[in-house]
């Protein structure tokens, strides 16, 4: 298996966990804060996701285009908080629905500018799985936990 197989095998399976946790979650917990230490809800957490992978495939287009300048990214530490912080209140002003529309629609983009690569660079590879499965993985558990700790 191939690196570029490996990676869509990792997303694949990281999407299809959260995914069922996602599902499983109790409708009125979806908005209840308390997730994580920042205070995000589980739909905080579904935009968050979301507009990485819309970024990735941002990201990934300008690989593809040749357009993209390593100069410029990944980006440091305080433009990730900052990029966090805006996000996190843009998400405030969604509905649910919205949200994890988003959250489809951004992973789909993702998948989409990762397979029209024609070669899979070391910058491609770093950004799929970074904002993918990694980043999935990096989610899932703390969800898990909550999720789990709130009565039904």
């Amino acid at each position: 298996m191939g690196r570029r197989e490996e990676l869509l095998r990792a997303e694949a399976e990281g999407w299809e966990e959260l995914i069922a946790v996602l599902d499983a979650t109790a409708p009125e917990l979806l908005e209840r804060p308390g997730v994580n230490a920042e205070g995000w809800a589980v739909r905080d957490v579904m935009w968050h996701l979301a507009f990485w992978c819309s970024d990735a495939a941002r990201a990934l287009n300008d690989i593809a285009e040749g357009r993209f300048e390593r100069a410029h990214e990944p980006y440091s530490a305080e433009d990730v908080d900052r990029l966090n912080d805006r996000e996190l209140e843009r998400s405030r002003r969604m509905r649910v629905d919205e949200v994890r529309a988003e959250l489809h629609r951004g992973r789909s983009a993702m998948l989409e500018r990762f397979g029209a690569l024609e070669v899979l660079t070391a910058d491609a590879d770093e950004w799929f799985e970074e904002s993918g499965p990694l980043h999935y993985a990096e989610h899932l558990p703390e969800l898990e936990a909550w999720i789990r700790a709130r009565p039904r």
